[in-house]
């Protein structure tokens, strides 16, 4: 299988089916003179990823368990304690993956960073289960310079955790790989994938 001259893996059938859901339903493109899509990152772009169409809905959020626990349990078998990333792309792909990893018996808990620390209760900058120097995975639907990953990244760490690997779902191939250079940068999908499939 090749994209624009570029070899990848051969895809698995949940990987090639969440590949249909996100070109069917989160990737949408506009053309001049339309106004571009506003990025979270700042930036702007005609090409936009409405990532929660596919995260939140039932085939999308199972298929996505599937792939990111597949290739956890893989890699580390049992070695990995929590999953998750900043508010709120993160938060439907952790608990996904945590609820699948306890059906299949080696469970793997979710907690996800806050943008804002919180400022009542428990006054936390993190949610969930989260332990003092664990292992973990962050996981992200759509990274663009990989600010947001660098963000829960810090918070994560501050706590003495291991960031063992980091998946994102769809990367724009616009500087996350570089900013995050020191740690497993795992994208399951990328901008350019899209955009030859959309030819």
């Amino acid at each position: 299988m090749e994209i624009q001259g570029t070899k990848i893996r051969e895809r698995s059938e949940d990987e090639k089916r969440l590949f249909e859901l996100f070109a069917k339903r989160s990737f949408l493109t506009r053309h001049p003179p339309e106004k571009p899509f506003k990025l979270a990152s700042g930036g702007e772009s005609y090409s936009y990823f409405d990532c929660r169409l596919v995260t939140l809905d039932p085939e999308g959020m199972n298929l996505i368990a599937n792939v990111i626990y597949e290739r956890i349990s893989k890699e580390y078998d049992g070695q990995v304690k929590a999953i998750g990333g900043l508010e709120t792309g993160s938060i439907p792909i952790a608990v996904a993956v945590s609820q699948l990893s306890y059906l299949k018996g080696k469970p793997i808990g979710a907690f996800f960073v806050r943008q804002n620390k919180k400022t009542h209760g428990t006054e936390k900058w993190i949610e969930g289960n989260l332990e003092e120097g664990s292992s973990v995975v962050i996981v992200e639907d759509v990274t663009t310079k990989g600010t947001s990953v660098e963000k829960a990244i810090q918070r994560v760490e501050e706590l003495g955790c291991k960031v063992v690997e980091v998946f994102t779902l769809v990367d724009r191939e616009e500087g996350a790989a570089v900013r995050l250079r020191k740690y497993k940068f795992t994208p399951i999908f990328k901008m350019s994938e899209f955009k030859a499939a959309s030819k």
